[in-house]
């Protein structure tokens, strides 16, 4: 008998490569936008980025400050002229169509699609945005279940999240629920105040700050774990 029969899937860094999408859609923004383009004014932007979805994720700053707010402490960063609303929408546009793969994530998905689990996409972000790049990288019809926080009026790492994909899905025993991302801010530490198992997927070897059920090094280890 199966362990568990519920899976959720993190999207960003887990079944698409949100890296390289950001990578090329700020890329593009910056020369929309007239405003110098290279590899480390792209990894400025990530930092900045980062530390405002962390700021999200504990409940500092609500979601649409983000948007806006990453491209101005951006542009006050470098000194940069621009607008940070118009960035914004301009970004989203570029982003969603960023439908690269992680390594093994296709086959990853077609293996517990063959042996039978539900599986679920829990992802924070903007709907419109995740949908079209779920649309567009041809693996929706692995998934039972989509649940982007926008839509589910919270996020990950709050339980209310997780309690609201449960009560959306058939599988209500805590215990036949694994949790499966590479956030250990957002996904592992949401799933262990749930109360259910996860599994961490962490290439770079990062240390961590709370302890997952699995730890795995790419996607495709899972179905070791399964």
């Amino acid at each position: 008998m199966k362990k568990y029969t519920t899976l959720y899937f993190d999207l960003d860094n887990t079944i698409l490569d949100f890296t390289a999408a950001e990578y090329k859609a700020i890329r593009q923004l910056l020369a929309l936008h007239n405003l110098p383009v290279n590899d480390e004014i792209v990894s400025t932007y990530s930092a900045i980025n980062q530390t405002w979805w962390e700021r999200f994720e504990k409940g500092e700053i609500k979601k649409e400050e983000i948007y806006a707010g990453r491209f101005r402490e951006f542009l006050n960063f470098y000194g940069f002229e621009g607008n940070p609303q118009k960035m914004a929408d301009d970004y989203f546009e570029l982003l969603s169509q960023g439908y690269d793969m992680m390594d093994g994530a296709d086959k990853a998905l077609q293996y517990v699609k063959e042996q039978g689990y539900t599986v679920c996409i829990t992802t924070n972000g903007m709907s419109r945005t995740q949908y079209r790049r779920i649309n567009g990288c041809g693996l929706k019809r692995y998934f039972d279940y989509i649940f982007v926080s926008e839509d589910a009026g919270h996020q990950k790492p709050e339980v209310e999240y997780f309690e609201y994909v449960m009560s959306c899905t058939p599988e209500k025993n805590k215990s036949k629920i694994l949790v499966i991302g590479d956030s250990m801010s957002s996904d592992i530490l949401g799933g262990i105040n749930f109360g259910v198992d996860t599994c961490w997927l962490n290439p770079k070897a990062k240390a961590g700050t709370h302890k997952p059920t699995y730890e795995i090094a790419e996607i495709m280890q899972i179905c070791d774990i399964l």
